[in-house]
Formats: structure tokens, C-alpha cells, sequence
């Protein structure tokens, strides 16, 4: 009884010992991790530290920018997809603006051609109307050139006069006196007329070469010619009223 409690005691103690041994062991163990932290080794590691972090960060702007990079080229790729709609677009703006430009240019041009020749027209008709008016008032002139003629009592003094002369006599006489009197009717009221008729040529919007132009009387300068002229820089010049043109420099040599 007395050998087997000794075995059992003797048993305890080489556990507690066995036990007592890894304690002290797993304490050296961790003394052994700790005490290798010394400041000299912290002062190697800082600069690696400091480096593994700097990467860190760089690693992580990276990505950060990459990502913002392809952000922005997604929105690139949609901003430009809505500009090449957009160019598309004003590519058919301006495709139907130039063709506008284009009718609008036509239609100018032959508006423009349109006005020349009613200009030409016009030109052409308030020059004639010119030249008849004058050729009127030059006729008008020749009729009040002349010496005035009997006034009212002389006539009817005439008349009194034809009563004592043969029957056939005074009836031409009398013809005579009648037309003589309507003769005066028309030419005062052809003075009127004449007047009228060039205040309303006056009206006409002429241009600016045909309103320099002066009439003369038929033949005055040139034979057989109706002309009018204008002094100008380069010399007098004839406008033929008949063919509507001026007339050529050989043309004008004969002008008096």
C-alpha cells in the first residue's frame, strides 16, 4: 500500500515538472519575439515602413484615378456620342440653309434681272415722253412766237366787215375768223396740257443717267436723228431716242 502511493507521488512530481518546463519554455518563446524589437531595429524598419506605405497610397491613387479615368472616358464617350448627333444634325441644318441660300440666290438674281429690264423699260419710256414733251413745247414756241394776234373788238370789227364784201367772200371770211378762234381755244389749252404732262413725267422713277440726258428738236444735231445729251468726265454723249441706245463715237461726229 505504502510502494504505491510513493509511485504516485513520484508520478505527480515529473508532471508537474514536465509541466513547469513548457511554461518556462512558451515564456522564452515569447520573450524571444518581444525582446527582438529593439529601437535600432525599429529605426531599419521605419524606412521600409514608410516605403510599404507610400506604395500603399500610390497603389491606392491609382486605382482611385484609374477609376475616375474611366468615369470620365464613359462620360467622354457619351458626350461625344451626343456631339456626332448634334454634328449630324447641324450637317442637315446647314445642308438645307445652303440649299435656301442657293433658291433664294436664284430667285434674287432673276428678280434682280426682272428689275434691270423694267428699269431699261422705264428709262426708255420717260426718255421718249421727255423728248415728245419737248418737241411739243418747241412747236407751242413757234405759235407763240409770232405776233400777237387781233383782240376781240378788232374782230368783231371784222366781222362787221365781212357783211359789206360779196356773198362768197365773206363766207370764207368768216371760216377764216371761226378757225382762227379755235385755233386760239386749243393752243392755250395745249399749254395746259403740256404743263400737266410734264409734271406727271417728272414723277417717273427714271435713272440717274437718264434724267441728265436733254432734249433738242428733231435734226437740230444730228440729221435724221431724234437725239438727246449729256455732258459728262469723258466728253458729251448722244442718246438716239428712236433706237433707245447712245450712240457710238463715229456716230457723234457729225453732231453740229
Amino acid at each position: 500500500m505504502a510502494t504505491g502511493s510513493q509511485d504516485n507521488l513520484d508520478h505527480l512530481i515529473k508532471e508537474l515538472e514536465r509541466e513547469t518546463r513548457e511554461e518556462e519554455l512558451r515564456q522564452l518563446k515569447a520573450n524571444a519575439k518581444v525582446r527582438w524589437i529593439t529601437p535600432t531595429v525599429m529605426a531599419a524598419l521605419l524606412p521600409l515602413l514608410a516605403g510599404f506605405g507610400i506604395w500603399v497610397l500610390g497603389e491606392i491613387k491609382q486605382y482611385s484615378e484609374g477609376y475616375r479615368a474611366l468615369k470620365d472616358k464613359a462620360g467622354l464617350e457619351r458626350d461625344k456620342e451626343a456631339l456626332l448627333k448634334q454634328k449630324d444634325s447641324l450637317n442637315i441644318e446647314i445642308g438645307t440653309l445652303l440649299k435656301l441660300k442657293e433658291h433664294y440666290a436664284e430667285q434674287a438674281g432673276r428678280l434682280g434681272q426682272e428689275v434691270e429690264a423694267k428699269q431699261e423699260i422705264m428709262d426708255k419710256t420717260y426718255l421718249r415722253a421727255v423728248f415728245l414733251g419737248s418737241e411739243f413745247e418747241y412747236a407751242l414756241g413757234h405759235i407763240k412766237g409770232l405776233e400777237p394776234g387781233p383782240d376781240r373788238k378788232a374782230l368783231d370789227a371784222i366781222k362787221v366787215d365781212i357783211m359789206t364784201l360779196p356773198k362768197e367772200s365773206a363766207a370764207r371770211l368768216a371760216k377764216l375768223l371761226q378757225r382762227y378762234d379755235l385755233m386760239g381755244t386749243i393752243i392755250n389749252a395745249s399749254r395746259g396740257s403740256a404743263d400737266l404732262f410734264q409734271q406727271a413725267v417728272r414723277l417717273i422713277p427714271a435713272s440717274g443717267w437718264a434724267t441728265r440726258l436733254r432734249p433738242m428738236p428733231s435734226g437740230s444735231i444730228l440729221p435724221g436723228r431724234n437725239v438727246m445729251f449729256s455732258d459728262g468726265p469723258d466728253g458729251r454723249r448722244y442718246y438716239d431716242i428712236t433706237e433707245g441706245r447712245f450712240l457710238t463715237k463715229d456716230e457723234a461726229k457729225e453732231a453740229q
